[in-house]
């Protein structure tokens, strides 16, 4: 056994007990997790979502309101993957002119003893936004012009029923600015995840598990943007490829919009939002709690 796989054991063992100290769940809006080393090449797999409220790391891209969600992906040789995931959204989330967010990623997942490792890049675009003219304000988070985006690169380890996560954004962060017009490049998301079977439990018949997650999201050079989310959830699995997920999710991020007119609440967000920035209609906090409910059809 050379050095180099030794070194890398260590680090994996204290990866492991580090997310041992915390409260996990599923990463939000991040669907490479369910591809793993062990999975034959060309195995193809789709869901299809329905959500009372589609939140991501917290926040909420609906409004408040459901949404209709779905994706393939496609396992291939050497363990190589790609998938696509599709959700609709409100405008009104920073999202100017669109309705549906489309998710591209590809990456390799890998397993080392009882570690699956799980490292690629992923990438969000947002059809029919179109930011133009944008108005910056000392109070408001700016935006680059164009179709907004997101491109990020991840790495994530699972041991058990843990997994730890790490994703970092190479462009500006959903083609967010700071009120100055700073680049958000090199915003991080840290991830902690865990999901209990609960096997015990005869009497509910099977198929249930506990979830439980912690997030951080840094956004580069926006401080004030930056923020903690948690979840707690619990699960259904029924014999058929249906399951059932009712959680619920409180984050600490800056949304209060009775002060946003005179302090910095980027989460404070509009039911609508033009292409200059713009909003329209009722607000609200975007990271205010919430419990919601999702309903799911999958081949694996």
């Amino acid at each position: 056994m050379n050095n180099s796989y030794i070194r890398i054991r260590h680090i994996l063992c204290l990866v492991s007990m580090l997310i041992g100290l915390n409260t996990y769940a599923q990463t939000d809006s991040d669907h490479s997790k369910k591809f793993n080393a062990a999975q034959t090449p060309y195995q193809f797999q789709w869901d299809m979502d329905v959500v009372s409220d589609y939140r991501s790391r917290g926040l909420t891209q609906t409004f408040g309101m459901p949404a209709v969600q779905g994706g393939v992906g496609l396992m291939l040789p050497n363990h190589f993957y790609v998938g696509n995931w599709n959700s609709t959204v409100s405008s009104g989330a920073g999202y100017p002119g669109a309705l549906l967010e489309t998710d591209l990623f590809g990456g390799w997942a890998q397993q080392l003893d009882e570690y699956h490792i799980n490292t690629g890049i992923y990438g969000i675009i947002y059809p029919g936004s179109n930011v133009s003219n944008y108005v910056f304000s000392p109070f408001k988070t700016g935006m680059s012009s164009g179709m907004v985006h997101n491109g990020a690169v991840f790495f994530a380890v699972q041991r058990g029923p843990f997994s730890v996560q790490q994703n970092i954004a190479f462009t500006n962060f959903e083609s967010m600015l700071s009120p100055t017009g700073a680049s958000t490049a090199g915003s991080a998301y840290t991830n902690l995840t865990g999901n209990f079977p609960m096997s015990s439990w005869t009497w509910a018949d099977g198929g249930w598990s506990l979830i439980a997650h912690a997030g951080y999201q840094y956004v580069a050079n926006y401080s004030v943007a930056s923020y903690v989310d948690w979840k707690l959830g619990i699960e259904k699995k029924f014999a058929s490829m249906w399951s059932a997920n009712l959680a619920y999710t409180q984050t600490n991020a800056n949304g209060n919009c009775s002060a946003a007119a005179i302090s910095a609440q980027p989460y404070c967000v509009n039911k609508y939002t033009n292409s200059s920035g713009i909003g329209s209609g009722p607000t609200m906090n975007s990271g205010g709690a919430a419990l919601f409910l999702t309903i799911k059809v999958a081949n694996y």
